[in-house]
Parts: C-alpha cells; sequence; structure tokens
C-alpha cells in the first residue's frame, strides 16, 4: 500500500507555525470547579477602585495546577453571577477563555487588565507567599482608569491646605458647580482605605453641616470634625459662592476666609 504524501507550501507550512505558536501564547484556561476560587483571595470593589469583584492568587495555586499565575474576574455585577473571568497576570494581560460571553463592560475589562499592569510585582509577590495577604491589600495601587478619573475629580475641586485653613487636614471645595444632582459639599479622606475622591468623605454645606459617608474606623478625632464643622459654619457663604462659581478660589476666597479654631 502506497502511502499519501501531503506536501505543504511555504506559506501553508508558515501559516502552521504561526498558529501554533498563537495557541501557546494564548493558551486557554477555563475553571473547573467553583472550588478552585477557594484557593484565590476576594477582593470587592471598595478595595481595588474596580467596578467589579476580583479574585487573586495567594497561595501558590498556579504551581499547584500547572499553569500560569491567573486572576479572575467575576462575569457579572451581580454576586449571584458564578462564571468567572480568566485573565494572564503579564504586562499584556489577556483574556484565557476565547469562548467566554462578556457580561461586564469593555471599559471594566480595560480597567482590570490596567491594574493587573500595574500591580505585576505585587501580584506575582502575593502568589508566591512573599507578601501577606494584609500587606497586599495596603499597597495595591488602582487601575490607571482609576487614577485618571480621581484625578480629573481632583481637578474640578479646589484643595484647600490645611495650613491655608489652620484645619487638621487637607479638604477639596468645590469651585464650579460640579455638585449639580446633590447637595453643595466639600470632601475629606477620613480612613486610609479611601484612596480617591469619589470615596472620600462629603460634608454638605449647610448649617449645622451634614456627614456622608464616614467610614466606621476613621484617622480623625471627633476634635477634627468638630473643627471642620465650625469651619463650614463660619464660612458657610463664602462656600457656597465658591460652589456656585460666583467667586475665585484664589483672589476671592482665600482671603477672606475665617480660619477654623
Amino acid at each position: 500500500m502506497s502511502k499519501k504524501v501531503i506536501k505543504l507550501t511555504k506559506e501553508k507550512l508558515r501559516e502552521c507555525v504561526k498558529e501554533s505558536i498563537k495557541k501557546i501564547l494564548t493558551e486557554n484556561y477555563r475553571m473547573d470547579s467553583l472550588d478552585e476560587l477557594l484557593e484565590y483571595m476576594w477582593l470587592r470593589p471598595n478595595e481595588t477602585n474596580l467596578n467589579v469583584d476580583i479574585f487573586v492568587d495567594d497561595g501558590s495555586s498556579y504551581i499547584r495546577h500547572g499553569h500560569k499565575l491567573l486572576l479572575f474576574v467575576r462575569n457579572g455585577y451581580n454576586k449571584n453571577a458564578n462564571e468567572f473571568i480568566p485573565f494572564s497576570i503579564s504586562n499584556n494581560p489577556t483574556i484565557l477563555d476565547d469562548d467566554i460571553i462578556l457580561n461586564i463592560s469593555y471599559d471594566d475589562i480595560f480597567s482590570v487588565q490596567s491594574f493587573i499592569v500595574t500591580n505585576l510585582t505585587l501580584l506575582q509577590q502575593l502568589a508566591d507567599r512573599e507578601i501577606s495577604q494584609t500587606s497586599f491589600v495596603d499597597l495595591i495601587k488602582p487601575s490607571f482608569s482609576a487614577v485618571c478619573e480621581s484625578k480629573e475629580l481632583l481637578s474640578e475641586m479646589a484643595t484647600l491646605r490645611k495650613e491655608d485653613s489652620s484645619l487638621p487636614m487637607d479638604i477639596w471645595l468645590d469651585e464650579g458647580g460640579t455638585f449639580q444632582g446633590h447637595a453643595p459639599r466639600l470632601k475629606f479622606r477620613a480612613s486610609q482605605e479611601q484612596r480617591t475622591t469619589r470615596e472620600f468623605s462629603s460634608m454638605l454645606l449647610m448649617n449645622p453641616p451634614k456627614i456622608e459617608n464616614m467610614p466606621k474606623h476613621t484617622i480623625l478625632k471627633r476634635s477634627d470634625i468638630q473643627k471642620l464643622e465650625n469651619f463650614v459654619i463660619n464660612n458657610l457663604e463664602l462656600l457656597l459662592q465658591l460652589a456656585n462659581g460666583q467667586i475665585n478660589f484664589r483672589t476671592q476666597f482665600l482671603p477672606n476666609i475665617k480660619k477654623g479654631i
């Protein structure tokens, strides 16, 4: 019986090699069981500034399972979503399941990729048990998009430094009507966990002032809060004029404030 000879052109051979390399570089990974998530640490949005839950390897799971280091993202915004998107942890994070139908936005996909790149070393150290879970959470940085969002918000608010106000903390003041949709307010950082202005605590500009989004564990004393409340009461008219864009922060607001006592 004669053997069938298959001839490959250079072009076809090149295509086969290229496809094989592609498969190696973009290896498909799918979680066999939800029990595998027990080997991962659950990080919620308030810890990462992402809009989705993520799960990170905190005990060398990737070594035990013989695959590359992974990060899982809940494929949905509801806690009942029990499908998870595997991302490679690298300088070019990719989704390692070509068949998965994404139920989260592309913006959130990009934010996760940015988070991975920003915290690449920390993610590897956590997986290799070189740092503790507590240290990891303390050291992680928000994704690039979250940083941009924070900078954008800060650019809409004037920073009143504590040396200029005699307050025990810096505060961020609305100076152009960005409060539209809610009451005029100022913002201040009340805990180390509050990393962006979206997370900062607010004090509504009224008499008496009202505080929103105050964390249970704060770095501020009651006397610090009292000083801030007094500052708002003593400068209420100026603060409202500034928030409505009626006066200039540098030339009209700063020279006329009554400093907190």
